[in-house]
């Protein structure tokens, strides 16, 4: 219509995203309980892999969130977006802020010294310096610890996006990469305290990167269908199929010798052990790490699109929901599973799955009910 305001063309929801996100996050929630073995070690294989589902949960956290506050309101007014992502940084401090101090707090004065007790608590009983360390991120404790993550990168969020909208992507990726490349986490030298504290500036990359991704990605779908033929053929194909043959091969590593009464199955598990935390250590985010993990990411993302509905006709009820509210599930994750290792013990295949199951029945019910959704960040 003449004289209209123009509008930005309506991008559709990317369900293949929820699905993924949903899976890692079911993935986050059994690694973190650990009561192994379960009957559902293979969803996140023990967190024993070389690449692990975390990544797969920031990078697709950064890629969602340049396609909904990037691409989907690329005609807005930058200033809106800016506040609407400066918004979300404040209420993921303060719900970050509010885990740590009261897990603290509990560490302290209700189960000091006691079997279950999450390890890293505050030595010093001070309040006013747990109550500065815990806002200016130098503090972390629990089980939330990525929520910190997420405020570092929203804080910075918004000129990340002014530069995509400038068509600059090049420079976000280069100065990603840069931060990346002079990280100076080194776990042959550091504390483990210390390398938490400073992970994030790793692991900006898979943030960054995938919004990078997600801004652009109407324009990537869109010529995904202009050569879909060839692509699928030449690209898809090959990574899907290299993807689940490297994967296979490092599942075989870990757990042959729990089937295979060998020396050489044996060898084989401590070799990749040392792999694992030492040429990948997963706090580091080494390239080779992050090269594998970008091959296995988009094997499933392929895998997923192609067996999508057959996917959701069985499994959507769970992983749409976990997905679509994944920092919600996130906190959720994080109160029981504190308690979980307070309150019990791994024991029998049966009573780990009993557990392991029953916590995500809890949150899967939480998210049905819409249990405080109206205080909790989602």
């Amino acid at each position: 219509m003449s004289g209209s305001k123009q509008s930005t063309p309506k991008i559709p929801r990317v369900v293949t995203f929820d699905i993924m996100r949903g899976f890692f996050l079911i993935a986050i929630v059994i690694n973190h309980i650990y009561f192994f073995p379960n009957m559902l070690d293979w969803l996140g294989m023990r967190g024993q892999l070389m690449v692990s589902t975390a990544e797969g949960f920031f990078f697709l956290s950064g890629l969602v969130l340049g396609l909904v506050r990037g691409a989907k309101l690329v005609s807005e007014p930058f200033k809106k977006v800016t506040k609407l992502v400066l918004k979300r940084t404040f209420q993921l401090l303060i719900t970050y802020a509010v885990l740590v101090i009261v897990f603290t707090a509990i560490a302290w004065y209700l189960y000091p010294g006691v079997d279950g007790v999450k390890n890293g608590v505050m030595a010093e009983h001070s309040w006013w310096r747990l109550i500065i360390d815990t806002f200016t991120l130098q503090y972390t404790y629990g089980w939330a610890d990525y929520l910190r993550f997420y405020v570092m990168f929203l804080a910075v969020t918004p000129l990340a996006l002014w530069l995509l909208r400038k068509k600059l992507w090049y420079i976000v990726l280069a100065l990603s990469v840069l931060i990346w490349y002079l990280s100076p986490v080194d776990h042959t030298t550091m504390s483990w305290t210390t390398i938490q504290i400073y992970q994030p500036i790793p692991w900006q990359l898979l943030f960054f990167s995938g919004m990078i991704i997600g801004f652009h990605w109407p324009d990537i779908a869109a010529w995904w269908q202009r050569h879909k033929q060839l692509l699928v053929r030449y690209v898809a194909w090959p990574i899907a199929i290299i993807g689940v043959a490297t994967l296979c091969f490092n599942v075989f590593t870990v757990f042959a010798q729990e089937f295979i009464a060998s020396d050489w199955a044996r060898h084989l598990a401590e070799e990749t052990k040392r792999l694992r935390t030492t040429t990948f250590y997963k706090e580091e985010l080494p390239l080779v790490r992050y090269l594998l993990f970008l091959l296995w990411f988009w094997a499933a993302f392929f895998i997923i699109e192609r067996f999508q509905k057959q996917i959701i006709r069985f499994t959507g009820w769970l992983l749409i929901p976990f997905g679509v509210n994944s920092l919600y599930v996130y906190t959720l994750h994080a109160v029981l599973v504190f308690f979980v290792h307070i309150y019990f013990s791994s024991t029998n295949i049966v009573g780990n799955f009993l557990v392991t199951a029953g916590v995500i029945a809890i949150i899967y019910a939480a998210i049905r009910t819409k249990f405080l959704m109206n205080i909790i960040p989602r």
